[in-house]
């Protein structure tokens, strides 16, 4: 090959490795966008529940252990203790149990099964709650009860997990705040948890 071929050859090779680093980035732009919109439907739908009980709703918390530091979506405070939850906004259908290390998301585009996997987000969540736990203890507060939920909040995602674990649609977790026992008063002190929470948070 001439010099000028050699060239041309290293052009098109560089303009095809820039637009797989482009289409790259938008990909990771709109997963972080759909994310985000998720996040804010369940931050919506929780600040309305806790506004008119003097709750308290801390999100994007995250807190570091010995062992791990934890990314908390979401943490709703209340006399009755703490929900923790945990927000997908994946389309498609999701495949997963409760012991997996990941799970499955499939996505039909033409007819075209597109497979990609993502951590279990209930070990997630028991890494959240064994988190918010140990923080708790280490400010001197106990007997608070601590659940968890993995809300997914797209509408038409198909959930195959099995029954009776913590894995919701955004219409059931609407449902599952209507339980009484979310208005009960468990005895928790909601300011002085939310404060050792906080005050507990990564810099």
């Amino acid at each position: 090959m001439t010099p000028i071929q050699w060239m041309i050859l290293g052009a098109a090779i560089l303009a095809v490795i820039l637009l797989l680093i482009l289409a790259l980035c938008l990909i990771q732009m709109r997963n972080r966008k759909l994310g985000i919109d998720g996040k804010r439907k369940v931050a919506a739908i929780l600040k309305r529940f806790a506004g008119i009980r003097s709750f308290r709703v801390l999100n994007d918390l995250t807190l570091k252990t010995p062992k791990h530091e934890v990314k908390i979506d979401h943490v709703l405070i209340g006399f009755f203790g703490i929900l923790v939850v945990n927000t997908k906004n994946l389309r498609g259908a999701v495949y997963g149990d409760g012991r997996g290390k990941n799970w499955t998301n499939v996505i039909t585009k033409k007819e075209k099964e597109i497979k990609s996997s993502f951590p279990n987000p209930l070990l997630e969540n028991q890494l959240a709650v064994e988190a918010i736990r140990e923080v708790l203890s280490s400010n001197n507060v106990y007997k608070v009860s601590i659940e968890s939920y993995v809300v997914f909040t797209r509408r038409k995602t198909s959930l195959y997990v099995p029954k009776g674990i913590a894995v919701l649609s955004l219409k059931d977790f609407r449902k599952l705040l209507k339980r009484s026992k979310y208005s009960a008063d468990g005895d928790v002190d909601v300011k002085k948890v939310a404060e050792v929470l906080t005050n507990s948070q990564t810099k």
